[in-house]
């Protein structure tokens, strides 16, 4: 596939199938990822890449718990969350959404700086947009070679929690996880608005 094909394939799978990715391909996907623009050229990105099996199902767990606070707590309209779409949101989960062979932490490690101290959080905002960058090129990558992901950022809701799992080094601010693996079923890309409504040519 060209970049353009792999880019109108790109859609976020939540099922997986459990087969094992090989680490030849992990590695790959996380070289396509540091690849990413950075800015001032701080590389300020850390993965976590979680194999084990114990770990993956506290990761698991986790994804689902944070799914719910961000359904039942977070989300505006989150007040009028019923019953019955908890119920169907709690079965889904349990059936195995979110469950994967692998996830991919992403992280912004400012341990290593660029600006001057008044400047830190144009310097965060900067990383996160490196970091997310690299997400990116992580989840075309995925696609291209017949895997899928998807881009979770709820777990910043709960991001204490998980960190108690992942253990990253000090200074790491989560920015999402990724589920990665072979999809149930091939993705399929949600439609986007036109360009007339996002673009304006001066």
């Amino acid at each position: 596939m060209d970049i353009f094909e792999v880019i109108r394939k790109r859609g976020s799978v939540r099922w997986f199938k459990q087969d094992p990715i090989d680490d030849s391909t992990i590695m790959k996907i996380l070289e396509a990822g540091i690849r990413a623009p950075t800015a001032m050229g701080m590389q300020q990105w850390f993965f976590v890449v979680v194999k084990d099996e114990k770990v993956r199902e506290k990761v698991w767990k986790f994804l689902k718990k944070v799914h719910i606070f961000y359904y039942t707590r977070a989300r505006v309209g989150s007040e009028s969350f019923d019953q019955e779409r908890m119920r169907k949101l709690q079965e889904r989960l349990d059936k195995g959404m979110y469950r994967a062979p692998v996830y991919i932490a992403a992280y912004l490690h400012l341990g290593r700086r660029g600006l001057k101290d008044e400047y830190s959080e144009i310097e965060e905002m900067w990383g996160i947009e490196s970091v997310s960058a690299a997400i990116e090129n992580i989840s075309l990558s995925a696609i291209a070679l017949g895997l899928g992901t998807c881009w979770i950022g709820v777990v910043n809701f709960l991001e204490e929690e998980i960190n108690e799992i992942l253990k990253p080094p000090e200074g790491c601010k989560l920015i999402a996880i990724l589920p990665l693996g072979f999809p149930l079923e091939p993705p399929k890309p949600k439609p986007r608005k036109g360009l007339e409504e996002v673009t304006k040519v001066i």
